[in-house]
């Protein structure tokens, strides 16, 4: 396999997972992600082999301090644990769980073998219809633990340009920062947000920006969108998308599901229902630009033109 097909796809219960990982763990995460997609038969006892030699060769760092870099890392990762939104007996929940239920550092042969816990190979193997893909390649000229997650929550979002507004608290979880990391909004903006925004701007096949939107004088909410950097005449033509006429039923129908599409709740102004945020979606739906932002999501939902 080489670098430029190595693809890492998470069910976004993943991608909108709250960890904190260190910046080799989580290569060394992605690697056994993009290594356990090939095995058949995946279960918590299958062995998922990341070697000393590929991570130096996909990540491009220095060889000569990189094997005692990782055994100490795998040392570390069988403790780390990341919590996401769940379901229990049809109720939503948060649940914990490990990455790992054991790692294995062969040193004579420069191998690790980790092992997934339950819950991590649910999350990338037995996938839904929300899932978020990304090839390897993206990320690994990244220096910052912090521009990897970032990538990861933006990249969700690019068929509609736009992500949801994200509350900074959250964001924080997301991104693995504790309550004491770069407390103030000006530490976390120039230590955190613009140095992942820059490392994303300058490797990936995206540009990103952010929008601030604040409760008096306080920043409470930040929204990032993002395009490619595909040049129009390098891309395949495509067919331009049709206005579909839905009936009333049909609007209906749809409205209301998709305003229970955690992906879409950036629609929604501060503090307004399900139900109003519905009666946005419909008016959209029976908009002809503004259908094709939707069109992704009902497409999932099982609408059929």
């Amino acid at each position: 396999m080489t670098n430029t097909n190595k693809l890492v796809v998470k069910d976004n219960a993943l991608i909108d997972a709250s960890f904190n990982l260190s910046l080799i763990e989580h290569r060394i995460m992605l690697l056994a992600i993009v290594e356990a997609r090939e095995s058949r038969d995946l279960s918590p006892d299958t062995p998922i082999e990341v070697s000393v030699s590929d991570y130096i060769h996909q990540f491009k760092v220095d060889s000569n301090n990189a094997y005692a870099l990782l055994k100490d890392a795998t040392k570390t990762l069988k403790r780390r644990e990341f919590s996401y939104l769940d379901r229990y007996k049809g109720i939503e929940a948060l649940s914990t769980a490990n990455w790992v239920n054991k790692v294995t550092y062969v040193d004579k042969s420069g191998l690790i073998v980790l092992y997934l816990s339950h819950e991590v190979i649910s999350l990338i193997s037995k996938l839904s219809e929300q899932f978020t893909k990304y090839y390897i390649e993206q990320v690994s000229d990244f220096k910052s633990k912090y521009s990897i997650r970032l990538y990861e929550l933006i990249i969700k979002w690019l068929s509609v340009t736009k992500t949801e507004k994200y509350d900074i608290n959250d964001l924080r979880s997301k991104l693995g920062l504790s309550v004491e990391e770069y407390s103030t909004m000006s530490n976390f903006k120039s230590n955190v947000l613009d140095k992942a925004i820059s490392e994303i701007n300058k490797y990936t096949d995206i540009t990103v920006d952010y929008q601030q939107f604040k409760r008096g004088r306080v920043i409470t909410d930040i929204q990032f969108s993002m395009k490619s950097k595909v040049r129009p005449s390098k891309q395949p033509k495509t067919v331009q998308q049709s206005f579909y006429r839905m009936s009333d039923s049909q609007i209906n129908l749809f409205g209301n599901q998709l305003s229970r599409l955690h992906e879409l709740s950036y629609l929604a102004n501060q503090g307004e229902s399900y139900e109003e945020l519905a009666i946005k979606i419909k008016d959209m739906l029976r908009d002809q630009q503004q259908q094709k932002q939707l069109f992704p999501y009902l497409k999932n939902l099982g609408f059929k033109p």
